[in-house]
């Protein structure tokens, strides 16, 4: 790390999309031993704000949400840039921008042409490019764990002399047990714990990783237990809805699902995309996430537009009697519910929907039935699954 000027004021802004909060106390100490922090601003969309909530109230961070017209585009940085050319227009003599991104590095050669000296902070994966176009950087450690309550229950305090009574083994077993018990978190802190994990995985994955170790791991974890759990979703339905501003979730030609950061390359150099239905799974997530009815709007030309699951039994299948005329129950072959399962669908829901398809006549009919079981949502994630799968052994 290069030593830097000890100005008079500096301002931090913050790329909550790309560093964790884990990483706060760091950045904060780092930036006080520079000089006086004149600008405080943190950057991104409600699920990558949320995760920065306790160290937006310990140190006064002006928060700036962000919100995406479409997916994949990169309005937080962009909203970043702005908030550093307003810096270098008040005369801000230092800007430290806590990001991985290399995306910034034309903006920090634009601010060192202006005579303002930036400080980068970021983790290992950073690269040279990033690195090499600030004044200076400073790598940032491991993030620190999140936080948990420590308070015992009432109930365990208010009994000591039953836990003496009992006898040696029993004690131990007992105590064993509230160990193992994972400790009392609120949904917001449950979802910080669960995005640094994954975000700690992605970075020693190069950016991009497989979602099967990715559950390996995450099975491990108390609190995505309790919060999948008591969502009520399948696992990757459940990642992609709770966190489609932060992760994207692409399957790739050979069934595979990948995980990465928004904004970044999906898949590996080399690997090809499914094609139809890649990423369906997301796109229901960021449906569901919105507070307007998206699925009215956002239906695909071969589909019927989407009304309420009450709805689902007035939309008359020989409407399309023409087009479904090729896509018959032949299409369905042997084994299709283990050739979903094969393309990364659970086995209970491929097991269920697999005769729908085989017993239709067309579809249409499948999907509607299928929506019928799993709600509009849910079920037309299902079904664009199954057909990708039904297409590809055409």
């Amino acid at each position: 790390m290069e030593n830097t000027p000890n100005p008079t004021k500096l301002a931090i802004l913050i790329d909550a999309e790309n560093v964790v909060a884990g990483h706060a106390d760091l950045i904060f100490a780092q930036a006080e031993a520079m000089g006086e922090i004149a600008a405080k601003e943190i950057y991104g969309t409600a699920a990558a704000l949320t995760a920065w909530v306790a160290p937006v109230l310990k140190y006064a961070i002006h928060p700036n949400l962000t919100i995406r017209a479409s997916k994949g585009k990169n309005s937080s940085d962009i909203a970043l840039v702005i908030g550093a050319m307003d810096l270098l227009q008040a005369g801000m003599e230092t800007i430290v921008i806590a990001s991985s991104d290399s995306d910034f590095s034309a903006l920090s050669v634009r601010l060192r042409n202006a005579g303002v000296n930036v400080v980068g902070m970021g983790t290992e994966k950073s690269n040279a490019l990033w690195r090499t176009a600030c004044s200076s950087f400073i790598v940032l450690d491991h993030p620190a764990p999140a936080p948990k309550p420590q308070s015992a229950p009432p109930a365990e305090a208010a009994a000591p002399a039953a836990a003496e009574s009992a006898p040696e083994p029993a004690r131990k077993a007992t105590s064993a047990r509230r160990q193992a018990r994972p400790a009392t978190t609120t949904h917001k802190e449950r979802m910080s714990i669960i995005q640094q994990f994954i975000e700690k995985r992605l970075d020693q994955s190069g950016g991009r990783l497989q979602v099967d170790p990715l559950f390996s791991g995450l099975n491990k974890l108390p609190e995505y237990k309790t919060d999948r759990q008591g969502s009520g979703r399948k696992p990757l339905n459940y990642l992609s809805s709770t966190f489609a501003e932060v992760f994207q979730f692409v399957r790739s030609a050979d069934g595979k699902t990948w995980v990465s950061r928004v904004g970044t390359d999906p898949l590996p150099a080399g690997v090809e995309p499914a094609g139809e239905g890649v990423a369906e799974e997301s796109e229901v997530a960021e449906a569901e996430e919105a507070a307007v009815e998206v699925e009215e709007i956002a239906v695909e030309p071969e589909e019927i537009a989407v009304e309420p699951e009450e709805a689902v039994e007035a939309i008359p299948a020989e409407e399309d009697a023409a087009e479904d005329t090729e896509e018959s129950a032949e299409d369905a072959r042997p084994a299709l519910a283990q050739r979903l399962i094969d393309g990364g669908m659970d086995a209970g829901v491929a097991e269920r929907i697999a005769p729908l398809f085989e017993r239709n006549v067309n579809l249409r009919a499948a999907y509607n039935e299928i929506r019928k079981i799993y709600g509009n949502s849910e079920g037309r994630a299902y079904y664009h699954q199954a057909k990708a799968v039904i297409d590809a052994a055409r």
